[in-house]
């Protein structure tokens, strides 16, 4: 399978969209961890250590945006080398540009597609970049 022993931590606050990543990468043969809210996402983060690869939503409730959060887990030494990906349905012209100065390792836009998704997310394990705004 082609995320076989791999583990995937999604910061995602939206259920359906959650349940749709999480049946694709598990039927990948991923191990797959989540939050949905972004303000407990470092804590949980270091409990689920070992992370593969973080899929972050850009638009979280209370104030909270996926860049704040991507902050947060290059601050703490043991999530900085961990690869971060945007998967978002914000507007990829502008935030694919931001996300490259930040430091992310790849945007993939929403809706995710079941033929494309499990690719995108092994390819960035793998230490490449992913830019796809069509999901």
């Amino acid at each position: 399978m082609l995320l076989n022993q791999k583990r995937v931590f999604v910061v995602e606050d939206n259920p359906g969209n959650l349940a749709v990543m999480q049946t694709i990468l598990t039927q990948q043969g991923a191990t797959v961890f989540f939050e949905r809210w972004g303000q407990d996402t470092c804590r949980r983060l270091l409990d689920a250590l070992p992370i593969d690869i973080i899929l972050l939503d850009l638009m979280l409730p209370n104030g909270i945006s996926g860049y704040d959060v991507f902050s947060a887990i290059k601050a703490v030494p043991e999530l900085a080398s961990v690869p971060v990906v945007i998967v978002s349905a914000a507007d990829p012209d502008h935030e694919m540009d931001k996300a490259r100065r930040m430091g992310f390792s790849g945007f993939i836009g929403k809706p995710v597609r079941l033929n494309t998704f499990g690719h995108y997310v092994a390819s960035v394990i793998q230490g490449q970049h992913v830019w796809a705004p069509a999901g």
